[in-house]
C-alpha cells in the first residue's frame, strides 16, 4: 500500500530530523507529558467511578436498584427489608438481592490478635445475583444460610485471603473467630472482586442469619431493621432477565413503588425506585463528585492548554529556523501537501513521546490517590488504576494534540515566500511584535500559569487559615486509638489511666472533626418538635473526664460521674444552648431526643469544632458512655492526654487496652495532630490539585519562554556580534534580551490577574479566613512569575551578552 509506505518514509524522516537536534525535541515532549498526565490522571478517574465494569459474569445484565424522592428526583437512596420483598417479585429481574456493605467485625484464627475489617452483610442468594467467581470453595447456599441460627458461614475476598491467612488453600472449611464467635470459611472471591460498590470494598460477606453479631452497630435509631418500612438501610442489586431492557425494568419498578404509595401512605408517599448499571458511584456522592470532577476537569484543561501552546510556540520557533530548508525542498519538487505531512508527522511523534512519558506520570499521580484517606474509619478506598481505556484516551489525546497544534506552525513553514526562504532572512526574526503568534501563545500561557497560580495561592491560605483556626480544643499531646470490644468498662480506662506518663482518659464513640458522625433532633421539653422547636445536632457518647481530655472547657455544670447508673442525663454545647433555650436557665432543663427519651441538662460546654476545620458552631449533645448503647460502625475511640511525644505511647497504650480486654481489636491509631490533617484533607486536595497544575502550567511557560528567548538569540546572533563589535556594552545586549523574554511575561501577568479576580469568585464558598481577591496572594504571585521569567531568560541572555563578536559575525 502506498500509504503505509508514505508514512514509514516520514516517520523515518522525521526521526532523522529530531535525532540531529535532540535538544529540541526535550522541551516539546516534557511540555506536552505534563498537559497529557493530568488528563490521563482524569480520565482514569472517571473510569473508575463511572465506566470500568465490575469483575463478574455477565456484568451488562447487573443492575442497582435503589430508592427514589419523587418529589425531588433524587436517586441512590437505601430502602427497607420490606421494600427490598415486595421488588423481589418483580418479572424483569431474574433474581435480586439485598445487602448492607459497611459491616465491620474483629477476625481471627488459631488464637492469633484479632483485627478489624470491613465486610458486607448480604440475603443468602447475593452471590447468586452478583456472580463473581470463587477462587475456593462457594458461595452462601439459600436452603440454609438464611436461616437464623444455622451454622455461620463467611465468604473471604481475595486480598483478606492473602493478606491475613497467606493464601491457606486448607482454609476451606475451617473455622476462625468473628467477633468473638466462631464462622466457617466457605469460599474466597477472585482477585479484583470486592463488592459492587464503587471506592467502597468488602474483605469478607456473611449471610443475614448472622444479623445478630452485627445487628446493635447499624443506624437503625431504635427501628425494627426487618419489620419497619421506615428502616431504610439496604443495598439492593439485581439481574436483568434475559431480552428485557433497563427501561422496561424502570416502568416495572415504577408500577410496584405506586402500589406501595398506596398501601402505605405513611411510609412509601413520595418514595419511588430507580434502576441503573451496577457498579457506578453511588447517586448521592455520584452528585457531589461532580463539582469536584468539574473542578479537575477545568484545572487539566488549563495545564493542556498551557502545554499545547508552548508547544505551538516551540514548534513555530523550530518551522522558522528550517525557513531556508522548506524553501530548498520545494525548490527542487516538493510540493506543500508533502511538507505539511512531514512536519505534521514530527509534531504528532513528538506528542506521543510525550503521552508516553505522560502515562508515565499519570501512573504516579493514581499512587497518591490510592494513599489519600478520610479522617473517619470508613471502608473508603481511593485507589485509581489505570487500564487500557486510559492508555487509549491517552494515545487519542497526544495524537490530536500533536496534530491541532502542529498545524499552524507546520502551515507557517510551508507558506513561506520561496526567495525569502532561500535568502533565509533570519535578522528580520528577532524583531519582537504584540501581535506575532510567538508573543500571544505566550502571553496566553502566562495568563492561564497566573489564574492557577492564584487558586493555588487562596487555597494554601486558606489552609493556613484553617490550621490556626480555634479548634474550641487543646488537641496536643492526645493519642487516639479506635476499637471493638464486646465489653468496654472502667477496668480499661483504668488500666490506660494507670501507663506511665498518661494525665488523663477517656472513650468516645465520634472522634471531633471526622467529617462524618452520628446526627439527631433535639427539642426542649416545653418546646415540642410539632412547633418547630427542634434542633438538628452532633450526638457524641462519651466516657467521664472525655472534656478534660480533649480540652473542650467547662462553662456551667459538672461532668459525667464513673458511677452514674442514671440514664436521663445529657451535656449540651453553648450552640445548642443557644437554639433551645435563647433565655433563661440551662442547668436542669429537660430535652426530648428523635427517639422519645426525655433527659435533665446537667453541664453546657464551649463550642468545639464537630465535623471540619472551617464549620460554623455546630450544635452538639453529649450522652453517657454505655457499651450496649455506643456500639456503631464506625467503632468506639479511645482518647488519652499524654506527657511527651504523643507517637512514642501508642505501643504502651496499645498493650494496656489488650490487656483489659484479650479480645479486643484495635484500628485507626494516630495522634490528634495527624487527625487534624486527615480532616483538613478538602482544603489540602483543593491547594494540592491547583498547585501541582499552577507548577506545571509555570514549568511549561518557563521551558517556553527559556527556549524562546534561546532561539530569538540564536537567530540574532550575527546582528548582535556587529553590534558589540560598533561598541555595544553587554549590559546594553543583556537588558535588551531580558525586556524582549519580560514583555509578554508582564502583558500574560496582567491579563492573569484580571482574569483570576473575576474567576476566583468562583471558589469563594471554599475559602476560610480570606477573600476572593486576597492582596497578599495576589502580589505573591505576580513577584514569583517575574522571578521565575527573569531566571528563564537569564540564561540566554547572559550568553548573547558574552558572546565573541569575531565568532559571532563568522557564524552562519
Amino acid at each position: 500500500m502506498i500509504w503505509m509506505s508514505d508514512m514509514a518514509r516520514d516517520l523515518r524522516i522525521a526521526l532523522r530530523a529530531l535525532s540531529r537536534r535532540p535538544g529540541t525535541a526535550i522541551v516539546p515532549v516534557v511540555s506536552s507529558a505534563l498537559g497529557i498526565s493530568a488528563c490521563s490522571l482524569i480520565v482514569g478517574i472517571a473510569n473508575v467511578a463511572l465506566f470500568r465494569p465490575l469483575p463478574v459474569s455477565d456484568g451488562s445484565r447487573l443492575m442497582s436498584v435503589s430508592a427514589k424522592n419523587t418529589r425531588t428526583g433524587e436517586v441512590g437512596s437505601a430502602m427497607s427489608f420490606l421494600d427490598y420483598k415486595d421488588l423481589a417479585g418483580a418479572h424483569s429481574f431474574e433474581n435480586m438481592a439485598a445487602y448492607f456493605p459497611m459491616t465491620p467485625a474483629a477476625l481471627s484464627v488459631d488464637g492469633r490478635e484479632a483485627r478489624r475489617y470491613w465486610g458486607t452483610l448480604a440475603t443468602a442468594n447475593y452471590f447468586d445475583v452478583i456472580r463473581p467467581g470463587f477462587v475456593l470453595g462457594r458461595g452462601f447456599d439459600p436452603a440454609r444460610d438464611d436461616t437464623p441460627g444455622s451454622s455461620p458461614v463467611i465468604v473471604l475476598s481475595h486480598q483478606l485471603w492473602q493478606s491475613r491467612f497467606g493464601g491457606d488453600s486448607n482454609l476451606m472449611g475451617r473455622t476462625i473467630v468473628m467477633s468473638g464467635r466462631s464462622v466457617t470459611v466457605v469460599g474466597v472471591t477472585p482477585p479484583g472482586f470486592r463488592g459492587t460498590e464503587v471506592a467502597m470494598v468488602s474483605d469478607f460477606w456473611i449471610p443475614l442469619s448472622m444479623r445478630d453479631l452485627v445487628v446493635p452497630m447499624l443506624p437503625t435509631n431504635r427501628l425494627d431493621l426487618f419489620a419497619d418500612r421506615d428502616a431504610k438501610w439496604l443495598f439492593v442489586a439485581g439481574r436483568l432477565a434475559r431480552n428485557t431492557t433497563l427501561e422496561q425494568a424502570n416502568a416495572e419498578v415504577r408500577v410496584i413503588a405506586n402500589r406501595l404509595a398506596s398501601s402505605y401512605p405513611g411510609t412509601n408517599k413520595e418514595r419511588g425506585f430507580h434502576v441503573e448499571r451496577a457498579g457506578q458511584l453511588v447517586a448521592p456522592v455520584r452528585r457531589a463528585m461532580f463539582v469536584f470532577f468539574l473542578l479537575l476537569i477545568v484545572i487539566c484543561g488549563l495545564v493542556l492548554l498551557t502545554a499545547c501552546a508552548n508547544i505551538a510556540n516551540l514548534l513555530l520557533a523550530r518551522a522558522t529556523a528550517r525557513r531556508k530548508e522548506m524553501a530548498t525542498r520545494r525548490a527542487i519538487g516538493a510540493d506543500s501537501g508533502r511538507l505539511l505531512r512531514q512536519l505534521l508527522t514530527e509534531s504528532v511523534l513528538l506528542s506521543l513521546a510525550g503521552g508516553a512519558l505522560g502515562f508515565a506520570i499519570a501512573e504516579l499521580g493514581a499512587r497518591y490517590f490510592g494513599h489519600l484517606r478520610l479522617p473517619a474509619s470508613l471502608p473508603v478506598d481511593f485507589s485509581v488504576s489505570l487500564d487500557y481505556r486510559v492508555l487509549a484516551a491517552c494515545t487519542i489525546i497526544s495524537f490530536f494534540t500533536g496534530l491541532i497544534f502542529g498545524l499552524a506552525p507546520a502551515l507557517y513553514a510551508v507558506r513561506q515566500n520561496l526567495v525569502s526562504g532561500l535568502k533565509d532572512q533570519a535578522s528580520q526574526v528577532g524583531r519582537y511584535r504584540w501581535w506575532h503568534p510567538r508573543s500571544l501563545l505566550m502571553i496566553s500561557q502566562v495568563a492561564i500559569c497566573t489564574v492557577l497560580l492564584i487558586c493555588s495561592g487562596l487555597f494554601v491560605r486558606t489552609l493556613s487559615q484553617a490550621r490556626s483556626a480555634n479548634t474550641g480544643m487543646a488537641y496536643r499531646n492526645l493519642v487516639l486509638i479506635g476499637f471493638d470490644g464486646m465489653r468496654t468498662d472502667d477496668d480499661l480506662i483504668r488500666q490506660v489511666r494507670e501507663v506511665p506518663g498518661v494525665e488523663s482518659a477517656a472513650v468516645t464513640t465520634t472522634v471531633p472533626l471526622s467529617l462524618a458522625g452520628v446526627s439527631g433532633r433535639i427539642a426542649a421539653e416545653d418546646t415540642p418538635d410539632q412547633n418547630g422547636g427542634s434542633v438538628d445536632s452532633d450526638v457524641y457518647n462519651v466516657s467521664s473526664q472525655f472534656f478534660d481530655t480533649v480540652g473542650i472547657r467547662f462553662l456551667a455544670g459538672e461532668d459525667f460521674r464513673p458511677d452514674d447508673v442514671q440514664r436521663d442525663v445529657v451535656i449540651l454545647n453553648r450552640a445548642a444552648t443557644e437554639r433551645l433555650f435563647p433565655a433563661g436557665t440551662v442547668l436542669g432543663r429537660r430535652v426530648q431526643t428523635d427517639d422519645r427519651r426525655i433527659l435533665r441538662v446537667i453541664g453546657v460546654v464551649a463550642n468545639a469544632k464537630s465535623r471540619m476545620m472551617v464549620e460554623a458552631p455546630r450544635p452538639c449533645i453529649y450522652k453517657p458512655f454505655r457499651i450496649e448503647e455506643s456500639r456503631s460502625i464506625t467503632g468506639m475511640t479511645l482518647v488519652a492526654r499524654v506527657h511527651g511525644a504523643p507517637a512514642s505511647f501508642i505501643s504502651q497504650l496499645s498493650d494496656a487496652m489488650r490487656k483489659a480486654d484479650r479480645g479486643i481489636s484495635l484500628f485507626e491509631i494516630r495522634t490528634m495532630d495527624q487527625h487534624i490533617q486527615d480532616a483538613l484533607l478538602l482544603q489540602r486536595a483543593g491547594a494540592f490539585l491547583f498547585g501541582l497544575a499552577g507548577i506545571i502550567g509555570i514549568l511549561i511557560a518557563g521551558a517556553g519562554l527559556y527556549g524562546l528567548v534561546s532561539f530569538l538569540v540564536s537567530r540574532q546572533i550575527k546582528e548582535i556580534g556587529i553590534r558589540m563589535a560598533l561598541g555595544a556594552h553587554p549590559g546594553q545586549i543583556l537588558t535588551g534580551i531580558l525586556w524582549k523574554g519580560l514583555k509578554p511575561t508582564f502583558a500574560g501577568a496582567v491579563l492573569g490577574l484580571l482574569l483570576a479576580a473575576a474567576l476566583s469568585r468562583g471558589i469563594a464558598s471554599l475559602l476560610y479566613g480570606i477573600g476572593p481577591n486576597d492582596a497578599v496572594t495576589f502580589l505573591s504571585v505576580t513577584l514569583f512569575l517575574i522571578v521565575i521569567a527573569v531566571s528563564a531568560c537569564a540564561v540566554p541572555a547572559l550568553r548573547a551578552a558574552t558572546v565573541s563578536p569575531s565568532l559571532s559575525i563568522r557564524s552562519d
